[in-house]
């Protein structure tokens, strides 16, 4: 068996917009960060409304400040707005955005409630602009080669996705405030937008949960049931640590992606047989969340083809996986807001 290499997008090959930032969150760090390093893409701006945030942010990255939002997304030499904000700021932030006629990247997940994200949709291709879910994982180099094993059909019938997101988040505070990410949403939401990639979207969904004295869910086991029969298995937790790993078996090969699935990491592809042989795709730029620059990079390529949603995760695809999201945290008990 022979993986085929990635095609990544020539960051030279596509428009250099010109971004705004909504909110100087940490995870804006990392991407304005990975931006700068690997894109020709172009950070103008940042705002925040928390006093001083957004001048500290702006001089570390070089660029200009704002100390609220209606000043940024009023500059004409803003493209395009990455939303980093709380996720259940997302929908107004993003209606603000796209009001002001600029193109939206929005952090996953895009929002805690599925009929919020539609709207979000809805908007952006009124206005004619792209809308797009930071799913950053979908945009690097090792999810190009999925999904040239999935076209090629390598894998064969997809039979079963077993998938862990497993870290000790118990000390980080966003994820244990209602409202503010909850664990299932904020991490989850990569399982099961890995188990998407393979198997589209489930028929049936069981799972069980441990929650905390909030009614916030700490550990969570998914089972997906598909009408073709294939099953997924998601466990997440956010209290215990194990590598985060994504397996596929198919009835022609199985793949292994990771460890961590979520970032610039590795594929593995090997025979169904006991002792088949293994090859593996490294990722030889191995940058962490600096990795948040190809989905920069991919925004501007759909833009120049004026497309309005992405192809590697489509609108529906986004909220597909938020009604999956939302009925596991109601088969648990558990509390979001």
């Amino acid at each position: 068996m022979n993986l085929p290499q990635p095609n990544i997008i020539d960051p030279s090959s596509v428009t250099p917009m010109r971004w705004g930032v909504m909110g100087a969150a940490g995870i804006a760090e990392a991407f304005v960060s990975g931006v700068q390093k690997h894109t020709k893409q172009q950070i103008v701006a940042v705002a925040s409304r928390t006093p001083g945030k957004a001048e500290a942010f702006a001089e570390r990255f070089g660029i200009e400040s704002h100390d609220n939002y209606e000043d940024l997304l009023a500059r004409e030499d803003i493209d395009v707005i990455y939303i980093p904000t709380l996720p259940t700021q997302h929908r107004d932030h993003a209606l603000q955005a796209i009001a002001a006629g600029k193109h939206v990247l929005i952090e996953k997940p895009i929002t805690l409630d599925a009929a919020e994200a539609a709207e979000i949709f809805a908007a952006a291709k009124a206005a004619g602009v792209l809308a797009m879910e930071a799913m950053w994982t979908r945009y690097l180099p090792q999810y190009d080669i999925i999904r040239q094993l999935l076209a090629d059909e390598v894998l064969g019938d997809i039979e079963m996705v077993n998938v862990s997101m497993c870290q000790a988040n118990l000390e980080v505070p966003r994820l244990w405030k209602k409202g503010h990410g909850d664990p299932f949403f904020d991490m989850g939401i990569y399982p099961v937008s890995f188990a998407q990639s393979f198997l589209g979207n489930p028929t049936s969904i069981t799972a069980q949960g441990k929650l905390n004295a909030d009614r916030i869910e700490e550990e969570v086991s998914v089972q997906l049931g598909y009408a073709n029969g294939a099953r997924a298995y998601i466990l997440l937790s956010a209290r215990a640590s194990i590598p985060a790993v994504g397996q596929v078996a198919g009835t022609k090969a199985k793949l292994t992606v990771g460890p961590e699935f979520c970032i610039p990491s590795s594929v593995a592809l090997a025979g169904v047989d006991f002792y088949a042989e293994t090859e593996v795709w490294k990722d030889p730029n191995p940058i962490g969340h600096e990795g948040l620059a190809y989905q920069a990079t991919a925004l501007a390529s759909f833009v120049d083809q004026g497309l309005l949603e992405s192809p590697f995760e489509s609108h529906k695809d986004s909220i597909a996986n938020l009604k999956v999201c939302e009925e596991v945290i109601r088969l648990i008990g558990a509390e979001v807001v």
